[in-house]
């Protein structure tokens, strides 16, 4: 039987409920069936006796753009083969690192996706955008001012902005990157500050051509998410229906008004700020960019402050690019500062997977997928403990080990993963002290997901989350 228990941990499980004491997780193929707290009987199920480390869910990160492994001024100095190389290693570190879902916003082709459900390379479950609409001169368009050549084609790696203007080539646009395999649709609605052409204050698409895009998405079932900092871009795509502002942080309080009255979420980015104003020009960030990157730094925290008063829902994302791509969990901790310990680690679980549609995904409940991360360390006390990959002691995926550090599901330590087991046992476990770390697993592998069907009939791990996506 596909079951296995797992004991003696702080069970924090993304609700925003007070953490569980003493508890215990039940798996059953890729899914927790039951959960609680002090002695369970297990049976003569396997159990993963945790050590009293704490449990949270898979960290979801609502705002990567994997494939950006420099600069977004020097993606095209990289040769392809080093430009694949390192997105590779980025998917795999991001997994390392706790998160088990992302969602792209830009740039990132589809063929990584179906790598990593192959299993062919270790990587978080994905939901792309592929090429983000921009607008002619607006903040996906990276063409020097002296460039004639009006679009750039996607490699089959790196997918650069889809250059539309007017609401017919919108249209298309939008058709074109779900025809690549967009899970979303990404519209550049105002300017950003990597983007050389453009300022972080401007303007970007008309009311029309927001509006096409957005009929385009739902008619195929998806939606839009929309790149904006003022209340006049985030003004004009709240009244379109789109569903996510990211950034917003020069958003005010009439423009925040309008988001929660709508529903909308807000995806916060303010790791990525810091980061660039620390040492973005050492990694060839202009000087013009790390300006306009330190003014939105600047009103970020006061922006985030607006956003919770006025009752937005708050996702989380942390936008990092090129050599950045490793402090995703400093994200947590900046919005920590704002939101609290708790309030961060909900945003990045729960409500991210209420912006992605993922009924299955953000808290470890009953009837759940099993995506969980141990962390040797408490967030609620220190959050920075997210920060370091040697405190993330397993990571599990669809019910499987994919980073064990410790050898608590296998074990051994290494970075390695693999089947998800535990020591034999037999009645009744006491979870209330620390019984010590498993030594030989006996065979229960909870490796196949949900009913183990990939939805494009390839062997391999399948990603139950993606079916049935609600964006209610």
């Amino acid at each position: 039987m596909n079951t296995l228990y797992l004991v003696n941990a702080q069970i924090i499980d993304g609700s925003g409920a007070d953490p569980i004491q003493d508890g215990w997780l039940r798996i059953e193929r890729g899914r927790i069936t039951a959960t609680g707290r002090g002695p369970v009987t297990t049976g003569c199920q396997p159990v993963l006796d945790v050590g009293g480390r704490t449990v949270i869910p898979g960290l979801i990160d609502a705002h990567t753009h994997l494939a950006a492994t420099e600069m977004l001024n020097l993606v095209d100095t990289v040769s392809r083969p080093v430009l694949a190389a390192k997105t590779f290693a980025n998917l795999r570190q991001t997994l390392e690192a706790g998160f088990t879902t992302v969602r792209d916003a830009g740039f990132t082709d589809y063929g990584f996706k179906e790598a990593v459900e192959q299993g062919l390379v270790p990587g978080p479950r994905m939901f792309l955008a592929t090429g983000p609409l921009s607008q002619t001169g607006g903040h996906g368009d990276f063409r020097p001012a002296g460039d004639q050549e009006r679009q750039r084609r996607s490699d089959g790696l790196y997918h650069p902005g889809v250059i539309v203007d007017g609401v017919a080539q919108c249209q298309w646009g939008a058709r074109e990157v779900l025809r690549r395999g967009a899970d979303q649709i990404k519209i550049m609605a105002g300017g950003g500050c990597t983007s050389p052409t453009d300022h972080v204050t401007h303007t970007q698409f008309t009311a029309e051509e927001i509006a096409v895009v957005v009929h385009e998405a739902r008619a195929r079932h998806t939606y839009v998410m929309a790149h904006g900092y003022t209340p006049e871009s985030i003004g004009a795509c709240v009244a379109a229906g789109v569903r996510s502002i990211e950034h917003a942080n020069l958003v005010d309080e009439r423009a925040a008004e309008a988001m929660a009255a709508a529903g909308t979420f807000a995806v916060p980015t303010i790791a990525t700020f810091d980061l660039l104003v620390s040492d973005g020009q050492a990694q060839g960030l202009t000087a013009d960019s790390a300006a306009q990157a330190a003014h939105v730094l600047a009103r970020a925290y006061e922006a985030l402050r607006i956003l919770v008063d006025k009752g937005v829902r708050i996702a989380s994302g942390s936008d990092v690019l090129g050599a950045h791509q490793p402090f995703k969990a400093l994200e947590l901790r900046l919005k920590a500062s704002v939101l609290g310990p708790m309030g961060a680690l909900v945003a990045a679980t729960r409500t991210n997977a209420e912006l992605l549609g993922l009924k299955d995904l953000g808290t470890l409940e009953t009837g759940k997928i099993a995506d969980l991360v141990v962390v040797d360390g408490d967030p609620l006390d220190d959050i920075s403990v997210l920060q370091d990959s040697d405190r993330i002691h397993l990571v599990v995926k669809n019910g499987r080990a994919v980073v064990d550090r410790a050898g608590l599901a296998l074990g051994s330590g290494g970075d390695r993963g693999g089947e998800l087991t535990g020591a034999s046992s037999a009645g009744v476990v006491t979870t209330a002290t620390d019984s010590g770390r498993s030594q030989a697993p006996a065979r229960s592998a909870l490796s196949q997901d949900d009913d183990g069907h990939h939805p494009r009939g390839v062997r391999g791990p399948s990603p139950p989350a993606e079916r049935g996506r609600s964006f209610q």
